[in-house]
């Protein structure tokens, strides 16, 4: 096995399944590190993580034993997925911590940063980032409209040089655009699409074993000579039929003006202590979820932007995973949207598929995935916070409605899927 990515979390990793999946690869992804015969007849395989919500302990921890698994499957590369916008902090989620305990136990010592992704408009140059905003404006890092405020991570170092350096990974080099990397570890600049050729030609160069850093940029390098023969999206079970469940931790910006906009969807707002309590609110929130469901609604839950005083993300996204779990196991949904990074990976893991395959795409950054849970198979999509434009719901139930369509599943009226719903009875 050549190729082998471990991500952040599972937003990301849906993203390079996907990326692999177009270039014509047959790729799965896990909830982790597979035996041999789980992965037999792949091209490319990886593993999601929930790295991004744990401290410095649990980090190291989990990378040791993530290094030591994928060391036994002997990689040509290992892609360590992080999110485009590369935010970290040293004591949460902190990837140089991640990838540095997954190349010590991997026995893979060499390390490279791939610093860009046009195809989301993420840009490096002279080691700064730049990152498209939902105004479509582009803005160094620092000063984006959502990023610099993240609530978690915020970004205040542009500088992805001196950011990975004050997480740990320190003496990165410098690897300019079309120029071929020195000593390692490096850090390469990429602008434009065209450079992501010349990244992956200088690091197959290296004729040595590599961990990879960066988005799923790093697929496109390494594959940007790839002739692969195509390998259609696997098509929606037919049990998969039935009303789209959304859930939605992240409380970014982007993700409350797609909510705004969610007309297609029943809405319920819940206060995140309502479901970090776990009582009566909680219990009436899944009654109003499950009466909406039985009558072929499609719905969305979305934590609201209350104080959340001592909870913690962690904490806040194990709750939420336990409420969503419920509702796919008791209500059985068509399907299941995640807007949040942290959320998704909680879910995912709460929910327990063994595999998940790419299945189609809602938009850039966000596919849909093919997955079989609860002695069925259901589709899902995972969207970070930051990504999808205003319309983004509509444009998930729209292409959810069309994979059920392939499979002969879905038959109802569009009058049926406009219906208004208020608040909990």
């Amino acid at each position: 096995m050549s190729y082998v990515f471990v991500a952040d979390d599972f937003t990301g990793a849906s993203d390079t399944l996907a990326t692999l999946a177009r270039i014509g690869l047959r790729a799965r992804l896990f909830r982790d590190v597979p035996s041999a015969g789980d992965v037999a007849g792949l091209d490319a395989w990886g593993v999601a993580t929930p790295a991004r919500s744990l401290d410095r302990a649990a980090i190291e921890a989990l990378g040791r034993r993530i290094g030591k698994g994928v060391a036994a499957h002997a990689p040509e590369l290992v892609h360590v997925k992080v999110c485009s916008t590369f935010d970290s902090g040293p004591e949460l989620g902190n990837i140089a911590l991640f990838t540095q305990a997954i190349a010590k136990h991997s026995g893979i010592p060499d390390i490279a940063v791939v610093g860009g992704q046009p195809s989301l408009g993420r840009h490096a140059v002279f080691g700064t980032l730049f990152a498209r905003g939902p105004d479509n404006a582009v803005h160094r890092i620092d000063r984006h409209p959502v990023m610099s405020r993240h609530p978690v991570t915020p970004m205040h170092e542009a500088d992805l040089i001196r950011h990975l350096g004050r997480l740990g990974l320190e003496r990165l080099h410098h690897v300019a655009r079309c120029r071929p990397g020195g000593d390692f570890p490096r850090f390469y600049d990429v602008l434009e699409q065209a450079d992501l050729t010349t990244v992956g030609r200088d690091l197959r160069a290296s004729a040595r074993r590599l961990i990879v850093m960066g988005p799923s940029s790093v697929a496109e390098a390494w594959f940007a000579d790839h002739v692969g023969r195509h390998v259609a999206p696997s098509a929606a079970s037919r049990s998969s039929s039935g009303p789209i469940f959304a859930f939605a931790g992240s409380r970014s910006s982007v993700t409350t003006a797609q909510i705004g906009a969610a007309r297609m969807l029943a809405c319920l707002p819940v206060d995140p202590r309502v479901m970090i309590d776990d009582g009566p609110a909680a219990r009436q929130a899944f009654g109003w979820v499950k009466d909406r469901l039985e009558r072929d609604q499609d719905v969305i839950v979305y934590l609201t932007a209350e104080q959340t005083g001592m909870i913690t993300p962690a904490a806040l996204a194990c709750a939420s995973a336990e409420f969503v779990r419920h509702v796919v196991r008791d209500c059985r949904p068509g399907g299941l949207i995640v807007a949040g990074g942290d959320t998704a990976s909680a879910i995912v893991n709460a929910v327990a598929p063994d595999w998940l395959d790419h299945a189609g795409d809602v938009c850039a950054g966000v596919p849909i995935l093919r997955s079989h849970v609860y002695g069925r198979e259901l589709s899902l999509a995972l969207k970070g916070g930051q990504m999808g434009d205003t319309d983004f719901f509509e444009r998930a139930i729209t292409a959810f409605g069309a994979l059920q369509a392939q499979g002969g599943n879905r038959s109802r009226a569009s009058s049926e899927r406009t219906q208004a719903a208020g608040g909990p009875p």
